[in-house]
């Protein structure tokens, strides 16, 4: 039996690698298509199988002629992508083209955008470039222009993905319109090759931090649609890839593929987590290159985020907060402002008719309450061809380049709403919550047989409760338009909801299971052993009896004759050979292990034997099952316990002011929100005018160095530097200010 299941096992694991090399050489013959990225000695780091990886995805925006003149290889898009088994997640982070750098070109150094790299040196020096720049050692380099990206999407099938917002330039030769074309309308929709690359390759009217995110949105998109079908479709798919990519010569050899497939197997269960490059966006002009800037500590927290996940981040539930959101006793208050009647009106107008129930938000986020809302409604075509009506609000946060949306159709199984992360009631309706990182992405529920969700912006600047709470507040709109406007709008609050960390439970089949698993495990050396142990006795039993027969044809017969009297002569006697002389064993007395076994019916086999060994299988069954339970409830309680003395540890005991010193609007609230969710007592909230160094300052009276530690231990993400405080913020923070954070 064990020889059996020992076949059976080698010829499976053999099928299994014969299949897994043959898709191996698959798919180096399909990057081979292409020609190979030129890259010099050393440039890429080696890893072995398993080990974690750094892939550089390039997108080339070199092409053959614009409208206006043609355009040399340079970097469009440089994203890194971080494989790493020991880590929960999948970390991407772009590296802002625009970023000022000094390229070891061939003909000299070069103080410049980073992009340059490319054009002046080529891979080689992009990836030294970047070596240099972060320190991080890249093993792999894929390179996609943008004919090839257009060519990939059309034959991968198209793309389901977001459009935040109103995209439109017609480029007429003057120069307010000297750039690319682009005609895309906001809303979820499915785009193919020239929609995707005007999407992924628009570079204006935003900052470099938003078209970065656009294009990993975009990313996403492609792996939320296609990465369940993948092994369905894993031939078509190399194909496409090698078609359509240059990889360096790591990636078209044997050994480089088969590493990679180790991490990636690895890594094959981790989502995926955007990682936002720290990064200066300076005014046009305001350097020679019109180039943004990054201070040393920036790039050195953003390297950290990416290999590590950046600090820890405290924990909290994302149902209690949005239990919170609905009921009356609310934590903090929300920038959230109440949509103004004439736009409810405006949604009442426009809902008119509309084939299903529009549902419609009766709070906005207070940064864009000045601009007026996008309106569309438009048919999305699902894979079939079936077309469903939809809509689509399009809403200002009052950042540059920043929207999110709020949509609905009837269309209820929309790849983008696939595999939740978290689903929480709430007011007697079901939430879908999914996250990109720590930050809620998107907040979806269904009613009146439609599908409706909110979708943050491109970089996420709506906070957690901020989408919960207009979520909660997003409902059908009036009938009548004599009743818009007419319910009043409660402004709940909430704190900042963070991803919940997976917890693992043990369940009984799995306990169960998993004693079964060892025991056999246990069990099959011993059946091993007892299984060789009865094939050799067997063996000799057999000999043995080989042997005997030939002594009975050749012995001769005494029955007609006396037996001769001990010592007597006799006459010739023939010899027998020595294995036939075989003398029981005296009562008591060990068996030799060359003496033959006597078989009789095992003990094991009796009625007794067997009702004692399932009791105590049973006993063992549950002892393990008790003691995995009580090991499992401990560890459950007491790391609440530490987590609270902790958290007591860390609560400064004072009020603390909170002031922004940045462009960026609504910056020291949002993080008076995130204190208030440690119940840490906010005193003053507001802007300070003095220009201070870039990073986050905890700053203390006299006295008080330990609250402002204590505060500093919260905002441990932010990397703040405690320092005493000076005149003018004790000035900005108001009399009697003992800790004063500073966003700068």
């Amino acid at each position: 039996m064990v020889l059996g299941c020992l076949i059976v096992l080698l010829c499976s694991a053999g099928a299994t690698a014969v299949a897994v090399v043959d898709e191996v050489h698959t798919l180096a013959d399909a990057l081979s298509q292409g020609q190979a990225l030129n890259l010099g000695s050393g440039a890429l780091a080696n890893a072995g199988w398993g080990d974690p990886e750094t892939l550089l995805l390039v997108g080339n925006d070199q092409r053959n002629h614009t409208t206006t003149t043609p355009v040399l290889p340079h970097s469009n898009e440089m994203l890194l992508v971080r494989f790493d088994p020991s880590k929960p997640y999948i970390s991407m982070m772009s590296i802002p083209r625009e970023l000022m750098v000094t390229i070891q070109c061939p003909n000299g150094p070069a103080t410049t955008r980073l992009n340059y790299a490319l054009t002046c040196g080529g891979f080689t020096t992009l990836v030294s470039t970047i070596k240099q720049l972060t320190g991080i050692e890249v093993n792999h380099v894929v390179e996609i222009d943008f004919n090839n990206f257009k060519r990939a999407v059309n034959e991968m099938g198209c793309v389901y993905s977001t459009v935040d917002r109103r995209y439109y330039n017609l480029n007429i030769g003057t120069p307010e319109t000297d750039y690319q074309n682009i005609d895309l309308q906001p809303g979820y929709q499915k785009m193919c090759g020239d929609q995707a690359l005007q999407f992924v390759s628009y570079r204006h009217g935003d900052t470099s931090l938003v078209r970065d995110a656009r294009d990993q949105d975009f990313l996403l998109d492609v792996k939320r649609e296609y990465g369940p079908t993948l092994v369905d479709n894993l031939h078509k798919f190399e194909q496409i890839f090698g078609q359509t990519v240059q990889t360096d010569p790591g990636l078209r050899s044997y050994s480089g593929i088969v590493n990679l497939l180790g991490t990636l197997i690895s890594s094959q269960s981790l989502r995926v987590r955007q990682v936002q490059f720290q990064v200066n966006l300076e005014p046009t002009g305001s350097n020679p290159c019109s180039c943004d800037t990054a201070t040393p500590q920036q790039i050195a927290d953003s390297v950290h985020a990416f290999l590590y996940g950046g600090s820890a981040v405290p924990k909290q539930s994302t149902a209690k907060t949005a239990h919170a959101v609905h009921s009356k006793t609310a934590i903090a208050t929300l920038p959230l402002v109440p949509v103004p009647s004439s736009e409810l009106a405006q949604a009442h107008a426009f809902a008119t008719g509309f084939p299903f129930t529009m549902e419609y938000p009766r709070v906005q986020d207070a940064g864009g309450s000045g601009v007026p809302v996008f309106l569309r409604n438009y048919l999305i075509h699902a894979p079939g061809g079936t077309a469903y009506p939809a809509y689509v609000a399009v809403f200002d946060t009052g950042q540059l380049g920043q929207y999110y949306d709020v949509q609905g159709t009837t269309w209820t199984t929309p790849p983008q709403l696939d595999s939740p992360d978290q689903t929480v009631n709430v007011g007697g309706r079901t939430y879908y919550l999914f996250y990109s990182g720590q930050h809620v992405q998107t907040v979806a529920w269904y009613a009146h047989g439609a599908a409706y969700w909110i979708h943050n912006s491109l970089t996420d600047v709506v906070g957690n409760g901020e989408m919960l709470a207009i979520a909660e507040q997003t409902v059908p709109v009036a009938v009548s338009a004599a009743d818009v406007g007419r319910a009043r709008v409660s402004l709940r609050a909430a704190g900042v909801p963070l991803r919940p960390s997976p917890q693992s439970t043990t369940s009984t089949r799995q306990t169960i299971g998993g004693l079964a698993g060892v025991l056999t495990l246990l069990a099959l050396p011993l059946l091993a052993f007892l299984g060789i142990r009865r094939i050799l006795d067997l063996r000799r039993a057999r000999v043995q009896l080989e042997a005997t027969q030939q002594v009975g044809t050749r012995m001769p017969s005494f029955a007609a004759g006396p037996v001769p009297a001990p010592g007597a002569a006799v006459g010739r006697v023939p010899s027998y050979p020595a294995a036939t002389s075989y003398r029981p064993a005296a009562a008591g007395a060990p068996r030799r292990w060359s003496e033959p076994r006597t078989y009789s019916r095992s003990r094991l086999r009796r009625p007794v034997t067997i009702v004692a060994l399932a009791v105590i299988v049973a006993a063992a069954g549950a002892a393990a099952y008790v003691l995995t339970s009580g090991r499992h409830a401990s560890a459950t309680r007491t790391p609440r316990r530490t987590a609270a003395a902790r958290k007591a540890a860390t609560i400064p005991t004072v009020p603390v002011a909170v002031l922004n010193a940045t462009s960026t609007p609504g910056a020291a609230h949002q993080l008076a929100v995130a204190l208030q969710a440690y119940r840490v007592r906010i005193s003053e909230v507001g802007n300070v005018t003095e220009t201070r160094p870039p990073g986050t300052e905890v700053l203390y009276a006299p006295g008080e160095r330990v609250q402002a530690e204590r505060v500093a231990r919260l905002l441990a993400g932010h990397s703040p530097t405690v320092a005493p405080i000076d005149p003018v913020t004790a000035g900005a923070a108001g009399s009697g200010a003992q800790v004063v954070v500073v966003i700068t």
